[in-house]
């Protein structure tokens, strides 16, 4: 395999959440859509965009399906509907596509307008500061740049999250029991032109460019010295390399 190819897999990177933006979504064409997303795995729900909590009420359900999906009415901030998955349940449809499985002449009028992918790195002995400390250094340092920097605590432990949730750009940084993992949550404008690349199965075109953004968009982002961003680094080689050759070839062109 090409060093320089990247994929999902071979990367280590997880989808975790994928949203479909309709513009106009009628009775009648919900309902078949419905019926096609059960049939292949998926219960339905729905859920309106303008409750803080917003309760999820049950369209058609199964327990022999496994995994599910939710439409979302009345948005606050734009005039239509949207189709969620999330966590494995955004992994499974990815996978159905990658799959060929996906009829994408019922999902005809979808645009692609959120995809989140997260690299989870496990902590080691070697790691010389806490996970806590790391992600605290960092708010540190981001808040130079960026005014949008919070370290939150969950029940789960300590969030870092980065960049306004309304942008096209948004990340966060959560902390397990023991791993640290990397979330980045991609939408509106910056993935108009892998819309066509999704829903044509171009899957090789569609990995490669959204795991070098990924892990560009992150080695900006975060300070490397640290030893939990080690495989960020690895990462980032042989773009850089790729990088580096086309500059030298133009160079030399030149």
């Amino acid at each position: 395999m090409d060093e320089n190819k990247f994929s999902f897999q071979s990367q280590n990177l997880v989808v975790d959440y994928i949203t479909f933006k309709f513009q106009h979504l009628n009775t009648s064409r919900q309902t078949e859509i419905t019926n096609y997303l059960f049939k292949i795995g998926f219960n339905v729900y729905e859920e309106s965009g303008k409750l803080i909590k917003p309760i999820k009420q049950s369209i058609l359900v199964d327990l022999k399906n496994r995994y599910e999906t939710c439409f979302v009415q009345d948005n606050l901030y734009w005039k239509g509907t949207l189709l969620h998955f999330s966590g494995s349940n955004a992994a499974q449809f990815y996978f159905l596509a990658k799959q060929n499985i996906i009829d994408w002449q019922i999902l005809d009028t979808v645009v692609l307008s959120r995809f989140d992918l997260y690299f989870e790195r496990k902590l080691k002995n070697t790691d010389q500061i806490s996970a806590k400390a790391f992600l605290a250094k960092c708010q540190q340092e981001l808040k130079q740049k960026n005014k949008n920097i919070r370290l939150e605590k969950n029940n789960k432990g300590f969030i870092l999250k980065i960049g306004n949730r309304r942008t096209n750009n948004y990340s966060r940084i959560y902390e397990g029991k023991d791993s640290l993992k990397f979330e980045h949550e991609m939408k509106g404008k910056f993935l108009q032109p892998y819309h066509l690349l999704f829903v044509e199965n171009n899957f090789d075109n569609f990995e490669q460019k959204l795991s070098s953004h990924f892990f560009v968009y992150f080695g900006k982002l975060l300070p490397l010295q640290y030893s939990y961003l080690d495989w960020l680094v690895f990462k980032l080689r042989p773009i850089q390399k790729q990088s580096i050759c086309k500059n030298s070839f133009n160079s030399d062109y030149i």
